[in-house]
C-alpha cells in the first residue's frame, strides 16, 4: 500500500473512533450530548480530510466542513450530496465546547448529528477502501 493511501486510511481510522465515541456518548442512559455532538463534527471533519489526502490534496487546518466538502466536490461532484449535512455539523466544532448560551444541544439534534456524521464517514470510508 502506498503512503498516500495509508495516510488516508489513518484519517478514516481516527474518524471512525470519533464516530464510535459520539455513539457511546449520545446513545446511552446518561448522555453527554455536548461532547458527543462535538465528536460527530470531528468524525466528519477527519473523514473529509481523509478523502482529500487520498486524492493528494493538501489538507488545510480548518473545522469548516462546508469548505472541506466544497474542496471534495472539485474532485468528485457527488460530494455535493454531503453539503447540507456538513453545514449542519460545522457549528458543533465550537458551539457547545465552551460556556455560553446553551450547555448542550437537545437530544434529537444530537441524534441528527450522529446520523449525519455516520453518513459522511461511511460514504468516504467506502470510497477509499474500494479503490
Amino acid at each position: 500500500m502506498d503512503e498516500v493511501t495509508q495516510s488516508a486510511l489513518d484519517w478514516i481510522a481516527k474518524a471512525e473512533r470519533d464516530l464510535e465515541a459520539a455513539k457511546r456518548m449520545i446513545v446511552c442512559v446518561d448522555p453527554l450530548l455536548d461532547t458527543g455532538s462535538y465528536h460527530c463534527q470531528q468524525a466528519a471533519e477527519k473523514a473529509l480530510k481523509g478523502w482529500l489526502t487520498f486524492r493528494s490534496v493538501s489538507v488545510t487546518k480548518t473545522h469548516d466542513l462546508v469548505h472541506l466538502v466544497r474542496e471534495c466536490v472539485k474532485l468528485e461532484v457527488g460530494f455535493q450530496d454531503l453539503l447540507e449535512m456538513a453545514d449542519f455539523l460545522s457549528p458543533f466544532a465550537v458551539d457547545f465546547r465552551y460556556p455560553g448560551d446553551m450547555f448542550e444541544p437537545p437530544l434529537e439534534e444530537a441524534k441528527t448529528a450522529l446520523i449525519a456524521a455516520e453518513k459522511i464517514v461511511l460514504t468516504i470510508a467506502q470510497k477509499i477502501r474500494s479503490k
